[in-house]
């Protein structure tokens, strides 16, 4: 089991370009602004130190990891924000579950498959400004390939 001192800072960026940003609760996928921070939001990240790591799981939050992604728990998979500190979730094995991603690469980007829901990835729309889904229907209109850049601080 490993332990990290806290979150890892990334920036998510689809395959169009459009960046991950939070807007009325939600997180939607828009085109980079000049006046936006540059690459998006701060995404915090964690490994779920409770599954196999070469499976890359992962848990994702944001506003400094005290709202984090999850799959939600109903039948069918939808994607929400919940008041969940990412450290709480990176200490507590059974209720990290519906929050944690499997991250692989190809080339240069990054699919995140819901553990909770196999079959079930992250996406954005081909049109702007609307919230990210998971979707299980890879290949078609979803866009379900991400850029997923550490983020650089001005240090």
């Amino acid at each position: 089991i490993m332990t990290v001192p806290g979150p890892s800072l990334f920036t998510l960026r689809d395959t169009s370009q459009k960046v991950v940003r939070c807007h009325h609760d939600c997180l939607v996928a828009s085109p980079q602004t000049a006046n936006a921070l540059p690459g998006g939001l701060q995404i915090s990240v964690v490994p779920n130190q409770f599954m196999d790591p070469s499976h890359f799981p992962i848990i994702m939050g944001i506003n400094g990891g005290t709202r984090c992604l999850s799959c939600g728990t109903s039948a069918q998979p939808t994607l929400m924000l919940e008041d969940k500190k990412i450290m709480d979730l990176y200490q507590n094995s059974w209720e990290a579950k519906r929050f944690t991603f499997t991250c692989s690469a190809t080339g240069s980007t990054h699919c995140f498959e819901s553990v909770a829901f196999p079959g079930w990835y992250l996406s954005t729309s081909p049109r702007n400004d609307q919230p990210l889904q998971v979707t299980n229907r890879l290949g078609e209109a979803k866009i379900t390939n991400f850029y997923f850049k550490k983020y650089a601080c001005d240090s």
